[in-house]
């Protein structure tokens, strides 16, 4: 009985590590698909060099 509940509290913690993995994948990609697009405002004279330097401090502090 204590083996069982031994595994079943390892496979909780180990559910829950993965879980915090794949946020932090989709808030890496989230940043990085901003970034993307602000860059493509930026090539496209949409964003000034100056906005498009303010608004990229703003992602990357988030």
């Amino acid at each position: 009985m204590k083996k069982f509940f031994l595994i079943f509290l390892i496979l909780i913690f180990h559910s829950l590590v993965l879980a915090n993995d794949n946020q932090d994948l989709k808030v890496s990609t989230s940043i990085d698909n901003q970034l993307k697009t602000l860059q493509d405002l930026y090539k496209s004279g949409a964003l000034s060099g100056y906005e498009y330097e303010k608004e990229k401090k703003k992602i990357l502090n988030n």
